[in-house]
């Protein structure tokens, strides 16, 4: 059995497993192709480990808007339901390979709905 996920190091092994995903993903690695350089990606995943550390325990020191970075990234290249579907796909992968219980099915919840969110919130600005 699979420990559940329980602390920032658990994040961030997660986390650095679905970034190799999404770059060697033909669909996605596009929209991630600057983190391909090691100092950007690290950066990037203390961010994500804070977003998740809020989101999933409640701590963290994330400041950043979410959506605002995420939109911005649509409206330079428009994001559909189907980069959305790889994308849960691949954390739901990333996470499923490292952990199971309450907070693994937690996170990958909290991502369901965080995709959702974003496809409607994108679309609304369309029309």
């Amino acid at each position: 059995m699979k420990k559940d996920v329980e602390s920032r190091a658990d994040l961030q092994r997660i986390l650095r497993d679905f970034y190799t995903r999404l770059l060697s993903d033909a669909k996605l690695r596009t929209y991630f192709e600057k983190f391909k350089e090691e100092n950007i990606l690290e950066d990037h995943l203390n961010d994500l480990v804070d977003f998740w550390d809020g989101a999933l325990f409640y701590k963290g020191s994330y400041k950043k808007n979410v959506m605002d970075i995420h939109r911005k990234i649509d409206q330079e290249r428009r994001l559909n339901s189907e980069h959305f579907k790889a994308w849960l796909s691949h954390f739901e992968g990333a996470v499923d390979k490292f952990h199971e219980g309450e907070n693994s099915e937690t996170i990958k919840s909290r991502a369901r709905s965080i995709a959702t969110v974003m496809q409607i919130k994108f679309r609304e600005q369309d029309q």
